[in-house]
């Protein structure tokens, strides 16, 4: 085969592999399929600088399109100007803008929201590739890991510090663990080892 029909073959395949995680050949029990409480993803997720929303006004074509929160924490919307979203769930965030949107400029708007881009996650420390990089749900600590490259020949491969978007101070988890949850904007270092 040539070299083309290899690289699309691997390119098909990845999706598959990466959701394949966990011991192979057994069943996994329920404890290892739980997912940590230190860093979950919540489903009521909270909008924040630099989330993209893709806005859809039904029969509307002008007003359709993807919006970024900007970083007063508003998104600029034609019309209507500048709607509060920082801090605001999908739904409340499409009430506001249904609510600006009936007040004189579409009758009986009809609106549907979702986020298209989250914010991306970083990854810092004893990594190859330290970075930012793109957030998607589902997100698992290993995923980021991998994303970064692997860790360096002297990471300690067993710990590594989360700091969430939405708190203050590090927390320490085990990566030993699986479906340690990955959330936007989250910092992940990953520290060296000491042997």
């Amino acid at each position: 085969m040539n070299r083309g029909v290899i690289v699309m073959v691997l390119a098909l395949l990845a999706p598959i592999i990466a959701s394949c995680d966990g011991a192979r050949g057994v069943i996994a029990n329920a404890e290892s399929t739980q997912v940590s409480p230190v860093v979950s993803h919540s489903p009521s997720y909270r909008l924040t600088t630099g989330d993209k929303v893709k806005v859809t006004v039904y029969n509307e074509q002008d007003l359709t399109g993807e919006f970024q929160v900007n970083d007063a924490g508003n998104v600029s919307f034609p019309l209507v100007g500048d709607i509060p979203a920082n801090g605001a769930t999908v739904s409340e965030f499409q009430q506001r803008l249904t609510a600006k949107l009936r007040k004189g400029f579409v009758k009986n708007a009809r609106v549907s929201v979702e986020i298209s881009t989250y914010r991306p996650f970083n990854v810092i420390g004893e990594v190859k590739n330290a970075g930012q990089y793109p957030y998607r749900p589902g997100l698992t600590l290993h995923d980021a890991i991998a994303m970064a490259g692997g860790f360096t020949y002297r990471a300690n491969q067993h710990t590594a510090y989360v700091r969430r978007a939405d708190t203050g101070g590090e927390t320490e988890v085990d990566t030993d663990k699986s479906n340690i949850m990955v959330g936007p904007g989250d910092n992940i270092r990953i520290p060296e080892r000491y042997f």
